[in-house]
């Protein structure tokens, strides 16, 4: 097992980049704003706690806002109360630009708890995992 420069087993990275690759094979993954902006008026496609389609759109446009370049709907499934699809599960592509991954990372941290989900610290990674659900 690796270490990196600070003594610290890499063994979490190797499981964050297992997951991250898992997600991205997900045949049924989709571009979170094209998927949503896709829904059908006798459906709702929502991410995580947000209650409409609009919030989810807002939601989602504000981490490109940020400087996301990709955002993907991951496990996406059949809305438990009613027609329509919903996702919990969204993977970041993000930026090489610090001052957008600096930005990224507080705004997740500060969704946290209202959300449920707080990313570690920028390890120089890829891609995020979010879990909203």
């Amino acid at each position: 097992m690796k270490e990196d420069l600070h003594g610290n087993s890499e063994s979490h990275e190797s499981e964050h980049e297992q997951l991250i690759q898992r997600l991205l094979n997900d045949p049924a993954k989709m571009e979170t704003m094209g998927w949503l902006k896709s829904e059908r008026p006798d459906e709702r496609r929502t991410v995580g706690a947000c209650g409409t389609n609009v919030d989810s759109l807002e939601f989602v446009q504000k981490i490109y806002d940020l400087g996301a370049l990709e955002i993907l709907a991951v496990n996406i499934h059949p809305h438990p109360n009613g027609a329509g699809e919903q996702t919990g599960k969204l993977v970041v592509t993000l930026p090489q630009n610090p001052e957008q991954r600096t930005a990224i990372f507080e705004w997740c941290r500060l969704q946290g708890d209202s959300l449920g989900f707080t990313p570690e610290s920028d390890q120089g990674e890829s891609h995020l995992f979010l879990l909203l659900d």
